[in-house]
């Protein structure tokens, strides 16, 4: 479903009161179309066909038009989705929304095309009748009871027509879907007062039986992708990402999102793209969409306007239709910076706001995003923190709450299981991997589903064991013992609390503990990923002898911004470059106080100028038969875009 329209009456049995003489009619069926009597009652009256509708004797109907498009799976190759109307009536109305994957069970019907079949004149004659001003400078007022008219001044002409679907039931595409539709709520509440109702006993009997298994988190995990060798860090967290956390409302309404955001960063034919496709094919409720085709509209919602009833109304973007699932966004990096802007608010408060056409309006976009990214010069660089490899800002990047690195290393015994995996799937298929697996996926969506009734509490131990982990990570950062991802923040706190509570749903424990919130932080150790800077593995007595003090990467970053913008100042340094004793003259002119700092940051700028040269490519030599502080640098012609740091 992309489109709903709002809940209007549909009339379905109208009763007429005759002009002339005031003599009420009885109840005509109106069949898609407005019908009146085609003669009075009365004997004596010579009324023809003029009528006026008595709406408080007349029978109405709630009723919803629905827009149905073709699943993703299902469209045939190189064909664009089809679409289809579907209308639905009384109390199955308001019973799906948009992003819903249901099932319609009714009846394929034909009905006129109005808009297709009235030319322009005809058009502005009906809509005058709609607006009530058809006698408008003629010194007659409109009767607001006629209802719609207009369609006699069409004439007698050919119709066109266009197939609906008449619903009269709904159903959820999978027996398993956690968004299940009961009564018009979702069937998951937050109590399991009702899971007898939910899960019949031989359901119940099989969650029991994994639920005494004491490698259950690992064993689930294996079940996510089990084509792709390794990784098994990756499909912890992508299980974690579908259990996830609790969401929390305060006494003065604002909610805690409870869904975790992931982000994986990897070498080119690592398998990012295989696990997006695997969820989304997997998990109901899952939409697939790349980052480089997605506009902000696209991604969040429209505002448009219909063709029929002209009234303006608002279709769903990616993050709508995933609403209570996961958005997979493929080529994330490749977004626009206005389209990384327009999903701030959905990715931390899982609202969309939207103020056009005269619509404001609050919408829901209560997902958890995977996504994938590739590094900036195509090659992770570990010499380099991340926020330095992805083009992504720091908004962006603290409101995952785990990010993992794929590096394509050369290891002999790894790539040869990489490559017995590969020729076993190409000459057995998917299923051989699938019965490898101690759970298939129908077990894993019937335990993701119980486990939702699973409300865990954060006991003392757990929150103090939690706290404690904050508390070093952030002295870590502020005293550059170690670089991280990206600068640890309270959304970081939020995020260990998250993956501890999806650990307990995991172990279907209705308490935190402090073992839950260990196994959370191992996880995000190992997603803060952190490095050394890029002189480990220099030696002092080589590099600047006694007293020598390595530089942090943020150092590193600033003197490679710097010199890039010094070589791009004028026309003639970015041609014909300049020499590298002027570039570090002139950064030591801006950096440098003392005799002894001079000589520090003298080393610092000619070991980048190295880095730069033979590793990252971003300069070249272009005289090199002289000394080396007289050697002539220049920017390479393809070097990539560099982070600049303004501080």
């Amino acid at each position: 479903i992309v489109r709903v329209s709002q809940v209007r009456p549909e009339l379905l049995y109208g009763v007429f009161t005759c002009s002339m003489c005031h003599q009420q009619s009885t109840k005509v069926d109106q069949e898609f179309k407005y019908t009146e009597p085609t003669y009075c009652s009365n004997p004596a009256c010579e009324g023809l066909g003029k009528w006026v509708l008595d709406t408080g004797a007349s029978e109405f109907c709630d009723w919803q038009k629905m827009r149905v498009q073709e699943n993703t799976a299902d469209i045939p190759s190189g064909c664009l989705p089809r679409q289809i109307d579907v209308i639905v009536r009384n109390d199955i109305v308001e019973l799906a929304k948009p992003g819903d994957k249901v099932v319609f069970v009714g009846t394929l019907i034909v009905v006129p095309e109005a808009v297709k079949m009235m030319n322009a004149t005809a058009s502005r004659e009906v809509m005058k009748h709609v607006k009530g001003d058809v006698n408008k400078g003629r010194g007659d007022t409109a009767n607001p009871n006629l209802g719609l008219m207009g369609l006699k001044q069409l004439g007698v002409r050919d119709l066109n027509y266009k197939m609906a679907f008449l619903a009269t039931t709904i159903y959820p595409t999978t027996h398993y879907n956690p968004m299940r539709i009961l009564d018009g709520i979702d069937a998951i509440a937050d109590s399991s007062k009702d899971i007898g109702e939910k899960f019949s006993a031989a359901e119940l009997q099989r969650v029991e039986a994994m639920r005494k298994d004491p490698l259950i988190f690992e064993n689930l995990a294996k079940c996510l992708s089990p084509h792709i060798h390794g990784h098994d860090n990756i499909k912890k967290g992508l299980t974690l990402q579908l259990f996830s956390g609790m969401k929390k409302t305060t006494l003065e309404g604002t909610t805690m999102r409870g869904d975790l955001n992931t982000c994986i960063v990897g070498d080119p034919s690592m398998g990012k793209s295989q696990f997006l496709k695997f969820i989304h094919t997997t998990i109901p409720r899952a939409v697939y969409t790349s980052g480089k085709a997605s506009s902000a509209a696209g991604l969040t919602a429209s505002v448009i306007r219909d063709m029929e009833t002209h009234e303006y109304g608002i279709e769903a973007g990616a993050l709508m239709l995933a609403d209570n699932g996961v958005c997979c966004i493929d080529e994330f990096d490749k977004m626009g910076s206005e389209d990384q802007v327009a999903i701030h608010e959905a990715m931390e408060q899982q609202t969309i706001s939207i103020a056009k056409a005269g619509i404001k309006a609050t919408l829901n976009a209560r997902t958890s995003i995977l996504a994938a990214c590739n590094p900036i010069n195509g090659r992770y660089n570990p010499e380099k923190p991340l926020k330095h490899n992805i083009s992504l800002t720091a908004p962006i990047m603290s409101r995952f709450d785990l990010f993992f690195v794929l590096k394509d290393c050369v290891n002999p015994q790894t790539d040869t299981e990489i490559a017995n995996t590969i020729l076993t799937l190409h000459k057995d298929g998917e299923s051989v991997f699938q019965q490898q697996a101690k759970y298939n996926m129908q077990d894993f969506l019937l335990y993701r589903s119980y486990a939702a009734t699973i409300m865990p509490v954060l006991s003392p131990e757990a929150g103090k064991s939690i706290a404690e982990f904050y508390t070093k990570l952030r002295q870590d950062d502020q005293h550059h013992v170690r670089t991280h991802a990206f600068r640890i923040t309270t959304r970081q706190l939020e995020a260990g609390i998250r993956l501890s509570e999806a650990i307990a749903r995991v172990h279907l424990s209705t308490t935190v503990t402090a073992r839950h919130a260990q196994m959370a932080q191992a996880l995000m150790l190992d997603s803060l990923i952190t490095i050394e800077s890029s002189t480990k593995g220099f030696d002092n007595r080589t590099v600047g002898g006694e007293g020598w003090t390595p530089m942090t990467t943020d150092e590193e970053m600033k003197i490679q911004a710097h010199i890039q913008r010094y070589l791009s100042a004028t026309s003639e340094r970015e041609i014909n470059g300049d020499t590298q004793l002027n570039i570090i003259k002139d950064y030591l002119n801006e950096v440098a106080t003392d005799a002894e700092s001079s000589k520090q940051h003298h080393q610092h700028v000619a070991l980048v100028l190295e880095s730069m040269i033979d590793q990252d490519q971003i300069l070249v030599l272009q005289d090199d038969t002289t000394t080396r502080d007289a050697r002539v640098l220049a920017l390479s012609s393809n070097q990539p875009v560099g982070v600049t740091d303004d501080r």
